[in-house]
């Protein structure tokens, strides 16, 4: 029996959310039009197998379909969520070093460089 659609590429399983968002984002993009009755096979034998076995499954193609949307819809939601928890970490991590260096130091012990300011420091 047939349980899941694991969704892989070289740089992790989108399911997982450790793909990457752009990988997630270019799948899903693809398959947002996706018909698997316009699918393809190297060999036509193999396309006219897989082609009954769907259409002999309960709800035929359009269940197909479906659940290709629903297992990228997940992946998407995965990466979604991967992204996020990620960058709420480093942006959390680099405010709490910002913060507590600042704390060590006197308040203006250098001038900020002029590429991290949008006035220009005078000497």
């Amino acid at each position: 029996h047939f349980h899941g659609l694991l969704l892989c590429t070289s740089t992790g399983v989108l399911q997982q959310g450790n793909a990457g968002t752009d990988v997630a984002v270019a799948v899903a993009k693809t398959v947002a039009e996706l018909d698997t009755r316009s699918a393809k096979a190297t060999d036509e034998k193999d396309r006219l197998m897989i082609h009954s076995l769907i259409e002999n499954m309960p709800g035929g193609f359009d269940t197909m379909n479906s659940f290709v949307r629903d297992t990228i819809c997940s992946a998407l939601e995965a990466s979604h969520l991967h992204y996020e928890s990620t960058f709420k970490t480093l942006v959390k991590n680099l405010t709490s070093r910002d913060s507590s260096s600042r704390s060590t130091q006197s308040p203006r012990s250098a001038p900020l460089p002029t590429l991290l300011t949008s006035a220009v420091q005078e000497p």
